[in-house]
Protein backbone atom coordinates (compact mmCIF):
# COMPACT_ATOMS: atom_id res chain seq x y z
CA UNK A 1 0.00 0.00 0.00
CA UNK A 2 3.02 2.52 0.69
CA UNK A 3 4.33 2.12 -2.63
CA UNK A 4 0.64 2.81 -4.28
CA UNK A 5 0.61 5.65 -1.97
CA UNK A 6 4.24 7.35 -2.89
CA UNK A 7 3.19 6.74 -6.56
CA UNK A 8 0.26 8.46 -6.16
CA UNK A 9 1.91 11.42 -4.42
CA UNK A 10 4.33 11.80 -7.08
CA UNK A 11 1.92 11.97 -9.65
CA UNK A 12 0.15 14.42 -7.39
CA UNK A 13 2.77 16.44 -7.26
CA UNK A 14 4.21 16.58 -11.07
CA UNK A 15 0.37 17.65 -11.32
CA UNK A 16 0.77 20.41 -8.89
CA UNK A 17 4.21 21.90 -10.93
CA UNK A 18 2.28 21.13 -14.51
CA UNK A 19 -0.33 23.26 -13.22
CA UNK A 20 1.76 26.20 -12.24
CA UNK A 21 4.68 25.80 -14.96
CA UNK A 22 2.67 24.96 -17.58
CA UNK A 23 -0.70 24.53 -17.79
CA UNK A 24 -1.59 23.34 -21.56
CA UNK A 25 0.35 19.88 -20.73
CA UNK A 26 -2.78 19.44 -18.64
CA UNK A 27 -5.79 20.33 -20.80
CA UNK A 28 -4.06 17.52 -23.06
CA UNK A 29 -6.19 14.20 -22.91
CA UNK A 30 -3.49 12.51 -21.41
CA UNK A 31 -3.12 15.41 -18.90
CA UNK A 32 -6.64 15.18 -18.04
CA UNK A 33 -6.52 11.31 -17.46
CA UNK A 34 -3.98 12.14 -15.36
CA UNK A 35 -5.62 14.43 -13.07
CA UNK A 36 -9.34 12.55 -13.23
CA UNK A 37 -7.20 9.38 -12.14
CA UNK A 38 -5.17 10.94 -9.56
CA UNK A 39 -8.16 12.72 -7.83
CA UNK A 40 -10.25 9.31 -8.31
CA UNK A 41 -7.52 6.96 -6.66
CA UNK A 42 -6.25 9.54 -4.12
CA UNK A 43 -9.68 9.33 -2.87
CA UNK A 44 -10.40 5.53 -2.99
CA UNK A 45 -6.74 4.74 -1.11
CA UNK A 46 -7.89 7.49 1.73
CA UNK A 47 -11.09 5.62 1.69
CA UNK A 48 -9.69 1.84 1.75
CA UNK A 49 -6.31 2.19 3.58
CA UNK A 50 -7.41 2.57 6.58
CA UNK A 51 -4.54 1.16 8.29
CA UNK A 52 -2.01 3.52 6.50
CA UNK A 53 0.36 5.77 9.34
CA UNK A 54 -1.02 8.78 10.08
CA UNK A 55 1.76 10.55 8.19
CA UNK A 56 1.00 9.31 5.27
CA UNK A 57 -2.59 9.85 5.53
CA UNK A 58 -2.03 13.31 6.49
CA UNK A 59 0.05 13.73 3.11
CA UNK A 60 -2.36 12.12 0.92
CA UNK A 61 -5.24 13.99 2.12
CA UNK A 62 -3.15 17.45 1.67
CA UNK A 63 -1.78 16.49 -1.81
CA UNK A 64 -5.47 15.45 -3.15
CA UNK A 65 -7.22 18.10 -1.65
CA UNK A 66 -4.82 20.37 -3.47
CA UNK A 67 -5.29 18.84 -6.79
CA UNK A 68 -8.87 18.98 -6.29
CA UNK A 69 -8.60 22.79 -5.15
CA UNK A 70 -6.48 23.38 -8.75
CA UNK A 71 -9.60 21.49 -10.55
CA UNK A 72 -11.82 24.02 -9.30
CA UNK A 73 -9.52 26.88 -9.76
CA UNK A 74 -9.10 25.87 -13.51
CA UNK A 75 -13.35 25.39 -13.84
CA UNK A 76 -14.09 28.62 -12.31
CA UNK A 77 -10.77 30.10 -14.70
CA UNK A 78 -11.91 28.63 -17.66
CA UNK A 79 -15.97 29.54 -17.19
CA UNK A 80 -14.68 33.32 -16.29
CA UNK A 81 -12.96 33.15 -19.23
CA UNK A 82 -15.25 31.82 -21.58
CA UNK A 83 -18.02 34.48 -20.33
CA UNK A 84 -16.12 37.16 -21.25
CA UNK A 85 -16.98 38.87 -24.72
Amino acid sequence: MRIIVCVLLVCQMLIIYAWISDWRQLVTPAGFFMWVDGIAVGLAVLRAGRGLPPRWRRALKITTARVILLAVMSLVIEWAVRSMP
